[in-house]
């Protein structure tokens, strides 16, 4: 199927450089590491090499977010267990606005001075993450 659909996205790119006239200004073509993605460079390669910019020596390169989201990814999965506990910890203050409330005045109780309460991160987005656990740690006296 990856295939199939890498020769589809490098066909309708080809149709799309030649149609637009660019087939001599491109430099490097961004992507993520999509098997499909492969395959349609790997076409619009061999079919433009004559007219790629610099004989096509940096024509394909990755996505650097892409690349460091993997690996952050990849991290965090080491330690999910930790961070699957501080996030049971932050959903159970979250979601009931008494216990908001007891944890606020936790917080100034054990003389916490930060502005703010924890803040549930979101799956997608993996900093959303780096912003739970950082805020967590400001709170670890209250929690």
């Amino acid at each position: 199927m990856d295939r199939h659909k890498g020769k589809e996205i490098g066909k309708v790119l080809e149709t799309c450089i030649l149609e637009w006239g660019i087939k001599d200004k491109i430099l490097c073509v961004t992507d993520d590491n999509a098997c499909c993605n492969d395959v349609a460079i790997g076409l619009l390669r061999k079919n433009l090499c004559d007219k790629l910019v610099l004989g096509g020596e940096f024509f394909h390169m990755r996505c650097a977010a892409h690349v460091l989201n993997l690996i952050v990814r990849d991290g965090l999965s080491k330690v999910k267990n930790s961070i699957s506990s501080i996030r049971g910890s932050v959903r159970y203050v979250t979601r009931s606005p008494s216990r908001a409330k007891l944890f606020d005045e936790c917080a100034k109780c054990v003389k916490v001075l930060h502005k703010g309460s924890v803040c549930l991160d979101v799956a997608t987005r993996w900093n959303s993450t780096y912003l739970m656990l950082g805020n967590a740690l400001k709170f670890e006296k209250s929690i």
